[in-house]
């Protein structure tokens, strides 16, 4: 006969066991959100400040503060990825972007695509939320890099936006942008806004679109930080064929982007099919 008891108390075992792991990992996860912190904190006040001191010319300094937070990027997800939290090695994706300036638009499914992006694809600048410039702990680091303040409530705040991105594209800077402009829902995706397009309309650059793919989801909008699954969360970036300067403003264009970061077979057809289309 089965000892009932026995395979109670093993049952009992077991899920002790899976417990003790996942508080384990919630408290990597929370480790490696308090090193962000503190990364951000020391880059804000004592490292980006000194390279502002040595460093002489206004572009000069905001591309090298970029190269630094680039690479405190790289290391967060080195730690991430060796803590079993995030799998994502930022030097492994084969990224070949289009020479000179470009906008990079992405869904936004996971709380750190900012970051896997930036690592990979190298120095660029991208919107903030408007509160977060006046924030201790990442305000200083935001204006250092020369980074955009998201739009306001009026229209004059949304065309100091695009006025703001459009110049620095043209001082050779390029820019990332959610179209979305929140987070994606779990396992979808938001209406996309045309503000990224008539930006590469107005600057004369390509739009690169790229499709973020995170499973099993976590770090999703309306999880909490602690909320992490049971394994590794895989993060994956596809880079879509390039939409040329001119095109990116179309409705045909939008439709090949919202459909690339959907499915994204079907949208590297469409990109290619646009690239030798009128605009």
């Amino acid at each position: 006969m089965v000892d009932v008891k026995h395979v109670e108390s093993r049952s009992g075992l077991v899920r002790c066991g899976f417990w003790l792991l996942q508080s384990v990992r919630i408290g990597l996860a929370g480790c490696a959100f308090i090193g962000f912190g503190g990364g951000a904190f020391l880059l804000s006040w004592l490292v980006l400040p000194i390279v502002s001191v040595l460093t002489r010319g206004d572009e000069r300094r905001l591309r090298r503060c970029q190269r630094i937070v680039q690479a405190a990027f790289a290391l967060f997800h080195d730690g991430m990825r060796v803590a079993g939290l995030v799998d994502f090695d930022p030097r492994a994706p084969r990224i070949a972007p289009p020479a000179g300036p470009f906008v990079l638009v992405a869904n936004h499914p996971t709380l750190v695509d900012i970051s896997a992006l930036v690592s990979a694809f190298g120095p660029m600048c991208y919107l903030a939320k408007r509160p977060l410039f006046s924030n201790p702990l990442i305000g200083p680091l935001l204006r250092f890099c020369g980074q955009i303040p998201g739009g306001g409530s009026t229209f004059a705040d949304n065309v100091g936006v695009v006025q703001q991105a459009v110049d620095r594209l043209r001082r050779g800077h390029s820019v990332l942008l959610f179209p979305e402009g929140t987070r994606s829902p779990a396992g979808g995706m938001h209406p996309f806004r045309r503000g990224a397009f008539e930006i590469a309309r107005q600057a004369g650059v390509p739009v690169v679109p790229v499709v973020i793919r995170a499973e099993p989801p976590g770090l999703y909008r309306g999880l909490a930080w602690y909320e992490i699954p049971k394994r590794a969360i895989v993060i994956e970036i596809e880079v879509l064929s390039a939409i040329p300067a001119g095109t990116a403003a179309s409705a045909l264009a939008f439709e090949a982007i919202h459909g690339g970061l959907t499915h994204a077979p079907r949208g590297d057809a469409a990109c290619e099919a646009l690239s030798s289309s009128p605009a």
